[in-house]
């Protein structure tokens, strides 16, 4: 049984040549996790699009496209360390089934108000921030649950893994979603994300095993204080933290921006923009293979700064290009690049702390991600004053220049051990 697992009977972690693909997988738990992260992925990406499209179609305003990110974003940022919190004292899985069922309810809500043509900009913009809110909870809920399932040997593996099922879903769902824009506009959009969502929580029945927090509880504020005390002592938490902020504010937040690349600088409209986001989601499902195979790969610091700066400099390339078929290619190439980092990211965290703190470390983590439709809402507001390509570049180089600055301290980041701080006491 691998530390901090609650599932028993794990076989033994072998695996070589194609094997490795598949050491998450051999864990019967994992494979409905699995399946439940495919459904949900699918929803979250046409619900990102849709969104995006809906805004844009509503106020023809690239700036509030990227408020109605801002503001899902400022929801997650505000509650990421308490729902942390919450995560080390509920059971992880009926914590993720709640709040899938939450945003599936949000989901069909938005969609009920398109076709009934009562939709408003403020409607969006409210349900954007409670979806951050529950985000709060349910992303380190997920990452999480992972860990318990699979434990730290496998985790590389797993999350590598789950990228691939996001990807999948990404790449079929924002062809389906630019398709059903398209014919029969973005209500239908929601309708089936909603759909999507609520087949996610079901698979998590299958998901059997002991996932409830330990019986000793600190009082909850002193929880969130331990929790920040911890991620500040520990310089290796603490640098991943701050280069998360960095990428997502100026690496995933190009996703923010690309209704408005599609329509007003490709001029490619609704099913151009599935195609794009389609694309992104190919290269992602090839690099995800691709860290999935490395096994439990040792240098993980290495990884990381290689596929920052290889992000950094794609995006900038993409903000460049006024051609649809490059533009393609180069918006395959961030996604790849982009969710190896972030494969290798969400491993790294979980590997250096210890499975008292791990949720609300993971909570902060979460927080991090609300700094996305905040970098959106940045690119959205240079593109009003300048243009989407301005927007989008000027993130590209800011993550190059990060990069090169930092790259040697985050390549012995992580050298050949794992190196776990434990809480204090």
């Amino acid at each position: 049984m691998s530390t901090g697992s609650p599932v028993p009977s794990l076989p033994p972690v072998e695996g070589a040549g194609l094997s490795r693909f598949f050491l998450a997988l051999e864990v019967p738990p994992y494979r409905w996790l699995w399946g439940s992260t495919f459904f949900g992925s699918m929803a979250f990406g046409a619900r990102t699009l849709a969104d995006g499209w809906l805004v844009l179609t509503l106020t023809d305003s690239p700036f509030w496209v990227g408020m109605a990110a801002g503001v899902q974003g400022l929801g997650l940022v505000l509650f990421g360390a308490f729902g942390g919190v919450l995560v080390d004292r509920l059971d992880k899985r009926k914590a993720l089934i709640a709040m899938q069922l939450a945003v599936g309810t949000l989901m069909l809500l938005m969609g009920l108000l398109v076709l009934t043509e009562r939709v408003a900009l403020w409607q969006v913009l409210s349900v954007a921030f409670v979806q951050g809110l529950l985000m709060a909870v349910q992303m380190p809920a997920g990452n999480t649950l992972i860990y318990q399932v699979v434990g730290p040997r496998r985790l590389l593996n797993a999350m590598a893994a789950r990228m691939l099922a996001f990807n999948i879903t990404r790449i079929v769902g924002s062809v389906i979603a630019g398709a059903l824009i398209s014919r029969f506009g973005v209500g239908s959009c929601y309708l089936f994300a909603a759909g999507s969502m609520g087949l996610s929580p079901a698979l998590l029945l299958f998901v059997k095993g002991n996932f409830r927090a330990s019986a000793e509880r600190e009082p909850f504020w002193q929880a969130v204080g331990g929790g920040i005390r911890y991620a500040w002592a520990n310089g290796h938490v603490r640098t991943l933290l701050s280069m998360s902020v960095l990428m997502e504010t100026f690496g995933f937040s190009y996703q923010v921006m690309l209704p408005v690349m599609a329509r007003d600088v490709l001029k490619v409209g609704a099913s151009g923009l599935g195609y794009l986001s389609a694309a992104a989601g190919a290269g992602a499902m090839v690099s995800t293979v691709a860290v999935a195979g490395l096994g439990d790969f040792k240098r993980k610091g290495a990884l990381l700064a290689a596929c920052a700066g290889a992000a950094g400099a794609a995006i900038l390339l993409f903000a460049m290009s006024g051609w649809y078929p490059v533009s393609l290619g180069l918006v395959a190439v961030v996604g790849g690049t982009l969710m190896a980092y972030d494969a290798t990211m969400g491993t790294s965290l979980q590997l250096l702390t210890s499975d008292a703190v791990r949720g609300r470390v993971l909570g902060l983590y979460a927080l991090t991600f609300g700094f996305t439709p905040l970098g959106g809402l940045l690119s959205g507001t240079i593109a009003t004053l300048a243009s989407a390509p301005v927007g989008i570049g000027l993130g590209g180089i800011a993550i190059v220049a990060f990069v090169m600055g930092r790259g040697r301290k985050l390549v012995r980041l992580l050298p050949a051990e794992q190196r776990v701080v434990r809480a204090p006491d």
